[in-house]
């Protein structure tokens, strides 16, 4: 590379180098230095959903024979659905998937909810979106939070899962 052209590269580096410096000074956040914010985060290992089924005699035959299961059986983690209200506004609802081919990996949570200082009527519902009648989990398939939040100014409220797992508790400042 001629010497002509390394200066170019250079001049286009350093130009770049102080634009995005420039950049960074930008806040990024809406929401005032005297607003409050409730927070929502945590992680549960979710559920799985297995689907079982009896295969038929001509479906066994067609395998070869070290490979014949009377039952074959497919499994997928459930989705969960996420649904926030503050005074009775609905301020969230999402549908949140696991992670992971299979979606046998954790499902997380995080929400930030910016909210003037004040007392609230906060009602959180986390449920898993699982077929009627479905039983097969340890795992509690709902949690809930229903309660008042009172916050300050700067402050944040943090709704996250207990220390058993079975459970959403508010952590305020």
């Amino acid at each position: 590379m001629s010497p002509a052209k390394q200066a170019i590269a250079g001049v286009l580096a350093l130009v770049f180098a102080l634009g995005l410096a420039w950049l960074s000074q930008i806040p990024t956040s809406y929401a005032g230095p005297e607003d409050a914010m409730l927070r929502l985060s945590w992680r549960v290992q979710g559920t799985m959903i297995e689907e079982c089924r009896t295969r038929t005699p001509e479906e066994l035959e067609a395998l070869a024979p070290h490979m014949r299961t009377p039952r074959v059986c497919t499994g997928r983690g459930a989705d969960y659905e996420l649904s926030v209200e503050v005074d009775e506004r609905a301020v969230a609802r999402d549908t949140l998937r696991a992670a992971g081919a299979r979606r046998d990996r954790p499902v997380y949570v995080f929400r930030e909810i910016d909210l003037e200082p004040g007392s609230y009527e906060v009602t959180v519902d986390f449920r898993a979106l699982v077929p009627p009648g479905f039983a097969g989990s340890s795992q509690p398939l709902a949690y809930g939070f229903d309660g008042a939040v009172s916050l300050g100014p700067a402050q944040i409220a943090l709704l996250t899962v207990d220390s058993s797992g079975r459970a959403l508790v508010l952590r305020e400042p």
